[in-house]
């Protein structure tokens, strides 16, 4: 392990802020190691370590979507945010993720290990979709490609278009598949490409129903139905193992609990949504304050004299083991129930409500709630709906709850259902949630032209208003 985290040091240094969009550019083969399996190991601790970084999946995520809040430096809760700090999610997806995973590839097939080539385009295509959600158009066609140091930035159309594909081939891949994944570089699925697979059909499942709006997607999702290949338990979800100590703790356990960053809390919204519900994960995702009571921080609300009286987040969500999770059984549920609510896929909403119960029922069991508590919990008649507009609302409140400590994810999904209802914090520094990130000012110095191209193609120019091209 801490070789691999070695490794991960010496990615981060190899494509530092010194090196400049030209460089980056480059032909991933130029990589410090010819080992797929460390070049894949990388690639998923880097783009985790960096969606769980407390100061972009928690200030930019969890605070965005009102799940945190911060009562103390909240400038980004705000939305104002440091743009180094966002310049740090591009150049770690992009210039180093992407990138070894398209080495990864390369090399894989030099040995004939098919499985792995597979597994490489899993980990790409999760990563160009991270990539896309968050800023809008950017390099896919052009991305990393040797020879071209200034890339076109794609449609996000092009880009969801080419992340299919890899899902489609790497699926090609695994169905007469050879070769493996060394089972200790392995920290998602311990070598087991059975499960890998089931990754890449969910994957591909969560990137249709995301531009489900945009397209009808009726026949691939059906497919996907169909195969069997789709995620069936929480033993099937896609999580990255941390350890009980650093560097390879999780990152919000190094920054809150190791740093001593005690200033992020639970929202007032979370609170009061799962107080409603009489749900019992609220002693999961926080903790009671100093009068033994959950209190959430009201979004955009600065308390710097007062953090005992507001309750931090749970005790699980500050351990250093806490999972890195890419993609997990319930939010696969939660698609599923979506997918029936709207006619894409057969069952109405009979077979939506059974989705929706085991999307419930998986976060539930995730969290540790007893099979007693998910029973009654089930049991209330507020979580039923007979009407695809109830049935839009309520589905979108769970995949919110169950996507509690997936930052980004929690604000992108959030970005599409709508749901729960959330205005704008107090002293919003825009009038919107933000919709987008802006882009790395190396796009900006080193590709300007192209760089252009893609701002033309957003509503509200290089700002957090513009929308992505599958929000309403």
């Amino acid at each position: 392990m801490k070789k691999i985290f070695a490794l991960f040091v010496a990615a981060l240094t190899l494509w530092s802020c010194d090196k400049n969009f030209e460089e980056i550019n480059t032909s991933p083969n130029n990589s410090q190691t010819t080992d797929p399996n460390l070049l894949l190991s990388s690639a998923m601790i880097t783009t985790q370590n960096t969606l769980y970084n407390a100061q972009i999946g928690g200030d930019m995520g969890l605070c965005w979507a009102q799940q945190w809040s911060k009562v103390q430096y909240n400038s980004e809760e705000r939305y104002t945010p440091r743009r180094a700090v966002m310049n740090s999610v591009w150049t770690n997806i992009y210039a180093s993720s992407i990138a070894e995973c398209k080495a990864a590839y390369e090399l894989a097939g030099t040995s004939g290990n098919t499985n792995l080539q597979a597994i490489s385009l899993v980990l790409e295509a999760n990563n160009f979709q991270i990539l896309t959600d968050i800023f809008g158009p950017v390099p896919f066609n052009e991305a990393v490609v040797p020879g071209i140091t200034k890339p076109v930035h794609d449609t996000e159309e092009v880009v969801y278009d080419g992340i299919l594909d890899l899902l489609d081939q790497a699926e090609a891949l695994f169905a007469n598949g050879s070769g493996e994944f060394t089972e200790t570089a392995d920290f998602i699925y311990q070598g087991d490409v059975t499960k890998w697979r089931k990754f890449g059909a969910s994957l591909k499942l969560k990137a249709l129903m995301r531009i489900s709006g945009k397209r009808n997607v009726s026949a691939e999702v059906t497919a996907l139905v169909n195969s069997g290949l789709l995620m069936s338990s929480n033993d099937d979800s896609a999580q990255l193992a941390y350890t009980a100590s650093q560097p390879d703790a999780n990152p919000i356990y190094e920054t809150i609990v190791y740093g001593n960053r005690a200033e992020y809390k639970v929202s007032s919204v979370l609170v009061d949504e799962l107080n409603q519900l009489a749900d019992p994960r609220l002693s999961k995702f926080a903790q009671v304050n100093d009068a033994n009571a959950y209190v959430g921080n009201v979004p955009g609300v600065e308390n710097p004299g007062n953090y005992n009286g507001f309750s931090s987040p749970g005790e699980d969500y500050l351990s250093p083991t806490l999972p890195g999770v890419l993609l997990s059984y319930a939010q696969v549920e939660f698609y599923l129930a979506e997918a029936a609510l709207n006619g894409i896929i057969p069952g109405g909403i009979p077979t939506a409500d059974t989705h929706y119960r085991n999307g419930i029922t998986a976060n539930m069991d995730f969290n540790g709630v007893s099979s007693s508590a998910v029973a009654t919990y089930l049991s209330q008649p507020s979580l039923d709906f007979t009407t695809v507009t109830a049935g839009k609302e309520k589905i979108g409140l769970q995949m919110w709850f169950a996507l509690y400590g997936q930052g980004i994810e929690a604000w992108t999904e959030w970005r599409r259902t709508g749901q729960p209802a959330l205005s704008p914090v107090v002293d919003a520094q825009i009038s919107v949630i933000p919709k987008r990130f802006y882009y790395s000012t190396d796009s900006q110095n080193f590709n300007q032209a192209n760089y252009q191209a893609a701002v033309a193609l957003l509503d509200n120019g290089d700002t957090m208003l513009s929308k992505v091209w599958w929000m309403n």
